[in-house]
């Protein structure tokens, strides 16, 4: 399976990244499973910031990921970061019981390693300091 499809296929939150990279300009159209409209297609592929499509986006179990076309500049990347943080505060916005559901299954995922077992027995040391 292609690294898009990947990301399509298994990511909880997921984007198509659109852009004109010789402008800056990002936009990212959501993949929900529900077909778009016609008419917003045109509306986003007909516009003047001749956008186009440039990859995907998405968070799976927690984690971002991004698979693109091509390469970009730091500072696009920086910009695409930025955009695709206030998609994901949109949808968790909208569907509090994903959000809920993804912070689940992330914590559940989540397993101690060795320094984090050393800093907890840290707290079983005596404490050998003057009163």
């Amino acid at each position: 399976m292609h690294r898009l499809e990947q990301i399509a296929a298994t990511a909880q939150i997921c984007a198509l990244v659109l852009a004109n990279v010789e402008t800056g300009d990002f936009a990212l159209l959501p993949l929900t499973g529900e077909p778009l409209s016609r008419p917003y297609l045109e509306r986003v592929f007909g516009s003047p910031r001749r956008l186009r499509i440039c990859g995907v986006t998405g968070l799976v179990n927690g984690l971002p990921h991004t698979a693109l076309s091509e390469p970009l500049e730091d500072g696009d990347v920086d910009a695409l970061a930025e955009l695709f943080i206030e998609y994901c505060a949109q949808v968790f916005a909208e569907r509090p019981a994903l959000s809920r559901a993804l912070i689940e299954r992330v914590e559940a995922a989540m397993v101690p390693d060795e320094s984090l077992m050393w800093c907890e027995s840290l707290y079983t040391l005596e404490d050998t300091r003057p009163a």
